[in-house]
């Protein structure tokens, strides 16, 4: 008996929950990927309704290719917009607030569906990874006491540039002293970092 429950200890289930926009997909599907490799740890890579059907479509082989792994599925819920309505990235900001709004008792129910396993065999989710732009779901998993990780799919530079900005801000750096100045702006140029305009996501 010891030995049974030390089994079910030792088998753990992921959650990988990337924002619904085809970057942060792109970025989090291979983290599912390679870590669906990891040993005995299942994978659930969880997308919007609508972006499952799209992913299910024009996608159809490379979906196929991930269906066959024994460690890894694909789940989706609902994102709370109209199936007519187009989900574009300069949207992000309407549909993560359709997420907030509607999508939040979906979420839950699927963390606590299935009791000890559900309908595929799987155990409930033992751990979530979220993309950093939606913290509300991780608050939700951390209040049902399942441990959440946030991902930024964001590029270094930028990330680094975010790092940076509050000591830009102490060194009376931002804002920028005038709109001039970033007309047509190659580099930015402080006493914290030099870094090429293009690579920033001030723009």
């Amino acid at each position: 008996m010891e030995v049974a429950k030390e089994n079910v200890r030792q088998e753990a289930h992921l959650l990988i929950f990337p924002a619904s926009v085809q970057g942060h997909i792109n970025a989090m599907l291979p983290l599912a990927d390679a870590l669906s490799f990891a040993g005995s740890l299942r994978v659930s890579f969880l997308n919007t309704d609508h972006n499952h059907r799209l992913l299910s479509f024009f996608s159809l082989s490379q979906y196929s290719g991930f269906s066959l792994r024994p460690n890894l599925r694909f789940l989706s819920i609902p994102d709370g917009l109209s199936d007519d309505k187009p989900r574009l990235a300069y949207q992000l900001t309407e549909l993560l607030h359709s997420f907030r709004t509607h999508s939040m008792d979906s979420f839950r129910t699927l963390l606590l569906s299935g009791g000890n396993k559900d309908s595929d065999d799987w155990l409930p989710v033992t751990c979530i990874i979220v993309d950093g732009l939606m913290s509300y779901f991780m608050d939700e998993a951390q209040a049902l006491g399942i441990p959440a990780l946030a991902f930024r799919t964001i590029s270094a530079s930028s990330l680094w540039i975010y790092l940076q900005i509050p000591q830009m801000i102490e060194a009376g750096e931002l804002p920028f002293p005038g709109s001039s100045k970033l007309a047509n702006p190659k580099f930015i140029v402080s006493s914290i970092f030099l870094i090429r305009f293009q690579d920033s996501q001030i723009h």
